[in-house]
């Protein structure tokens, strides 16, 4: 098994509701991992753009506005580094940048080659959801590490209940490690949750040989798991479903986007439902397909 280390922590920051659950999120990770945890804050577009001079703003009041918000930004950033060392983090330093979210997010994490990304999302709906998305959803799309996502709804830290959810389509076993490592970290419990389209016989019997070799797997590894294997065509109802069922604290996904047929166009959004609607937190690992790391004959991978 490949194991999935956590020395490097990368904590975006915006100052939101998500903030305090985030932080307790991270400190007991760091305390857990003994991994350092890189604080980061984005100050979005040009700071104090407060129009022409039209409005009476010169470039020294401007100038003032800027120095005032980044001021503000670091009072904050500092009283965060102290909440996390305070509540146990093994090292905690703290970046603020100009521009993009989710770019400096990402641009972040691959310069400090950090092994995970801890970040809140306020999630989104409607258009928004299908056409911008959010910035979380952006970073999951793209970040070469796994990320671990949660909205304020998030009610402790810590997982004891880990959902991990998949369905038969090419794709390696790197889920199941990073699950497993994640159920030994916190002592938790895998619960295996196998998702069929096809409600013909041979399909699902095809899903539950998976589910059989998955818990084999974890067996192994001497992690407490369950499965079960159900059918239907809405994914993500039935992922919230059974997470509610077993009483989740966390679901495990993959996060590769990739649409390279009319099925993958329509799974893209469900991932995206899953990261933006979902009251417990999420970790998502970006996919690498490897000869040596597929499981079994056949051809199965996890959500998303």
């Amino acid at each position: 098994m490949s194991s999935f280390e956590i020395k490097k922590i990368l904590v975006p920051i915006d100052f939101s509701g998500t903030g305090e659950k985030v932080l307790k999120q991270a400190s007991v990770l760091s305390k857990k991992t003994k991994a350092a945890i890189t604080l980061i804050n984005v100050l979005e577009g040009p700071i104090g753009d407060m129009g022409s001079s039209k409005t009476g703003v010169t470039i020294l009041n401007r100038v003032k506005y800027e120095g005032a918000v980044m001021n503000w930004a670091k009072e904050n950033m500092e009283v965060y580094k102290k909440i996390l060392l305070k509540n146990g983090a093994s090292r905690v330093d703290y970046i603020i940048e100009k521009g993009s979210p989710y770019k400096k997010i990402l641009e972040t994490a691959k310069k400090i080659n950090a092994d995970l990304i801890l970040m809140g999302t306020h999630g989104v709906s409607g258009v928004r959801e299908f056409v911008v998305g959010s910035n979380t959803f952006r970073v999951v799309s793209e970040a070469l590490c796994p990320v671990l996502s949660m909205q304020k709804h998030t009610k402790k830290a810590g997982f004891k209940e880990i959902l991990l959810p998949f369905r038969d389509k090419a794709h390696s076993r790197e889920k199941v490690d990073y699950a497993i490592s994640i159920a030994k970290i916190y002592g938790a419990t895998i619960h295996i949750l196998g998702i069929s389209y096809d409600k013909a016989a041979s399909a699902v019997r095809k899903i539950q040989l998976e589910a059989d070799q998955i818990e084999k797997i974890i067996a192994k590894q001497e992690v407490k798991c369950t499965k079960e294997v159900v059918t239907g065509n809405y994914a993500a109802k039935m992922i919230f479903s059974h997470a509610k069922k077993k009483r989740s604290d966390l679901i495990v996904i993959m996060s590769d986007m990739d649409k390279v047929s009319i099925t993958e166009y329509i799974i893209g959004p469900v991932v995206q439902q899953i990261i933006n609607h979902s009251s417990i937190p999420v970790l998502s690992i970006h996919p690498n397909i490897n000869s040596e790391n597929m499981v079994g004959s056949g051809d199965w991978s996890f959500w998303g």
